[in-house]
């Protein structure tokens, strides 16, 4: 008897394991804990932002080298953001939803506090050049949340940031806001689709 539950403890262990693992490295499982998993952290402000992220996000993150290759060839949504950016995590349920909407298979999605642009900076600045903003310095930066779509590595159209009104990311978005910037992803969208 006691050998029998060690048995079918030791297989559920292993069972369990390996759900585990295989769900850690499915896109959309680890998209939607890490983003709210942040939900309980709060900002030096003292303030927290809750998002909800659906199971079915449609999430694929990309390496490195699928970013240089989406960029120069690739048809889609591509995001750029991170889940602690107050903004991004604003955003990036109202993109999820809207993709939804428009039965788009993929967002592709660039974590820049994941990878690693060292080796693909040049590469990135001279594709997006007329699209991204300028440090202090005069340096060429990614800001976020910033979504763009392309076609055949051609790019129809890109939205940086939320909607003019929203001035701060603390404080949710309110229905009209989150219209408008769902609207301007459909747009974009639109864009793709034609």
């Amino acid at each position: 008897m006691k050998k029998k539950c060690i048995v079918i403890v030791s297989i559920l262990l292993i069972v369990f394991f390996i759900i585990g693992i295989t769900l850690f490295f499915c896109d959309n499982v680890r998209v939607k804990f890490s983003y709210e998993y942040v939900n309980y952290v709060e900002y030096s402000n003292g303030k927290t932002i809750k998002v909800s992220i659906p199971w079915d996000n449609r999430i694929h993150y990309l390496s490195e080298n699928e970013l240089m290759e989406f960029l120069e060839k690739g048809t889609g949504v591509l995001y750029f953001g991170y889940n602690t950016c107050p903004w991004c995590r604003n955003s990036f349920p109202i993109l999820i939803d809207t993709v939804r909407k428009n039965n788009i298979d993929v967002i592709y999605y660039a974590d820049i506090h994941k990878l690693d642009f060292s080796s693909i900076r040049e590469k990135i600045v001279s594709i997006l050049d007329s699209y991204l903003e300028e440090d202090g310095e005069g340096k060429k930066v990614i800001a976020v949340p910033d979504v763009y779509v392309l076609k055949d590595g051609k790019i129809l159209g890109n939205h940086r940031g939320t909607v003019d009104s929203y001035h701060n990311p603390y404080n949710g978005m309110s229905d009209v806001q989150k219209e408008e910037l769902a609207s301007i992803y459909q747009k974009l969208i639109e864009e793709m689709k034609k």
